[in-house]
């Protein structure tokens, strides 16, 4: 439990605090409404519906609350990224991805124009470049975001980050002046449909 909880000790207790204040006071603008997690390792998705989840039940009340999306990267560099960085400013981005070393290479026909620069390039090496140049795009834009870079995914890390969500979005709640730990318009529409039902 104590490993699980050290997020709560030293500077990453400092980053808890500094990025709690922060995501409320994005929600706090009103400018910031849509919250874009971009994942690059497929083996959390599922973790990232249930942070969707989390999100969106605790904070979504009073008018607030930001709408979280689950995006794939790098596949949606292809269809959203245009509208991530040229399109209106109302998205907070948290960047997922795993520190990974792949084998394959690319084999590419030196006739084709991409072949100086892709070929015989480690597939892991192309996501980094793409994570680095997205980041280096959203720093010359001024678009918030925040970067999770996974050595290992475990139970333990598992569990340290299902841990720092809950407790993040906890002190968002009480900052916005939300009560994090109910869900009152989801149980009225269960209300209806028990009615609905009778």
């Amino acid at each position: 439990r104590s490993k699980l909880l050290s997020f709560l000790k030293g500077k990453s207790k400092i980053f808890l605090r500094n990025s709690s204040i922060k995501m409320a006071n994005y929600l706090n603008s009103k400018k910031y409404n849509n919250l874009i997690f971009l994942n690059y390792s497929p083996e959390l998705e599922k973790f990232l519906f249930w942070c969707q989840q989390l999100i969106a039940e605790s904070l979504g009340k009073k008018n607030k609350g930001f709408f979280p999306v689950i995006s794939s990267a790098p596949k949606d560099h292809h269809s959203l990224l245009q509208l991530y960085l040229d399109g209106p400013k109302d998205k907070v981005f948290n960047i997922f991805s795993k520190e990974e070393k792949s084998r394959e290479k690319i084999s590419i026909a030196k006739k084709l124009s991409i072949y100086s620069f892709l070929n015989k390039k480690k597939l892991s090496t192309v996501k980094n470049a793409q994570i680095k140049a997205l980041i280096k795009s959203f720093t010359k834009k001024n678009i918030p975001f925040r970067e999770f870079r996974i050595k290992e995914i475990n139970e333990e890390v598992l569990g340290k980050l299902f841990s720092y969500f809950i407790i993040e979005t906890v002190i968002i709640g009480k900052l916005l002046n939300v009560n994090p730990f109910d869900q009152p318009a989801v149980e009225q529409v269960k209300d209806y449909t028990k009615q609905n039902l009778s």
